[in-house]
C-alpha cells in the first residue's frame, strides 16, 4: 500500500479554517461563517479535498486571512516567517499547495518593478511571487510545489456576477500571468484555475461557500490531472471526490 504524503498549505483567507491554522493567525472561517457558508467539517474546504485525491493529510495549513504574497515583513505570504512554517515537528511536506495573490490583486500592489534591473522589490507582486517560489524550493527540495492561478467568483442568487476584472490596480488576468511566469521559472506545477472560465459560489464575492470550495478543489483537480504529475502522487478518479 502506498504511504500516504504530507500536504502544506501557503494562503490566504479562503483556507483558513478555525483550529487548522497556526496559534495566532487571523482566520476568516469561524462558527459563524463556517455555519453561513454550509459548511460541515474541515474536510469540506478546497484544500481538504484536494489532498484526499493526492492520497495526502494535512500537516500544516499555513493560511492567514487578509495576506498577501507582497510585503516586507509578517504576515506577507513570502516573508520568511511563513515559508518556513510548513513544517512541523521535524516532519517537511512532500506536497506544498500555494494560493495567494487575491488580496495582492485586491488592493492594487505593484504588479512589476518600474526598472526590469535592479534589487528584488518585495513590495511589488512579480518579484513576491517568485521570492517565494525560490525560497520554498530551497526549504523543501523534496516537496512538489503546486500553484493555483486566482479563480473569478459568483455570488449566490445573482449568477452573472463575477469578480471585477481590475479593481484597485493591474487587471486579474495580468497577476494570473505572472503566477504562470513564476512557475515556468521555478519548474513549479501549475494549476490554471483561471483559464478553465469556472467560477466558484461565495455569499461575500471572496469566499467560497461549501458548493464553493467543491468547485475550486474539482478545478484543481480537473487541472492537476491534465499534469505530468509524478508517479508517487497516485491520482484518483475527480468522481470519487462527488460524495
Amino acid at each position: 500500500m502506498q504511504q500516504q504524503k504530507k500536504a502544506s498549505v501557503l494562503g490566504d483567507s479562503v483556507s483558513t479554517y478555525e483550529g487548522c491554522n497556526p496559534q495566532g493567525y487571523s482566520v476568516f472561517y469561524h462558527a459563524f461563517e463556517i455555519e453561513q457558508n454550509g459548511l460541515t467539517l474541515w474536510q469540506d474546504m478546497w484544500w481538504a479535498r484536494v489532498m484526499n485525491w493526492l492520497n495526502a493529510r494535512p500537516l500544516v495549513i499555513d493560511a492567514y486571512s487578509g495576506s498577501r504574497a507582497a510585503g516586507t515583513g509578517f504576515p506577507a505570504a513570502s516573508c520568511e516567517a511563513r515559508l518556513t512554517n510548513l513544517g512541523r515537528d521535524s516532519e517537511t511536506p512532500d506536497v506544498i499547495l500555494v494560493y495567494i495573490g487575491m488580496n495582492d490583486f485586491g488592493y492594487g500592489v505593484p504588479l512589476r518593478r518600474r526598472h526590469r534591473f535592479g534589487p528584488e522589490d518585495m513590495t511589488v507582486f512579480a518579484d513576491a511571487y517568485a521570492h517565494l517560489l525560490r525560497q520554498l524550493r530551497r526549504l523543501y527540495p523534496k516537496a512538489w510545489i503546486l500553484c493555483g492561478t486566482l479563480m473569478r467568483t459568483r455570488l449566490r442568487g445573482e449568477p452573472e456576477w463575477k469578480t471585477p476584472e481590475r479593481m484597485a490596480g493591474d487587471t486579474l488576468d495580468a497577476f494570473n500571468e505572472v503566477i504562470r511566469e513564476c512557475c515556468r521559472e521555478a519548474s513549479c506545477v501549475l494549476a490554471d484555475l483561471a483559464q478553465t472560465g469556472m467560477r466558484y459560489e461565495t455569499l461575500d464575492g471572496a469566499h467560497p461557500t461549501a458548493d464553493g470550495h467543491k468547485t475550486l478543489a474539482d478545478t484543481w483537480i480537473s487541472c492537476l490531472m491534465q499534469q505530468d504529475l509524478p508517479r508517487a502522487m497516485k491520482r484518483r478518479d475527480l468522481q470519487e471526490l462527488s460524495l
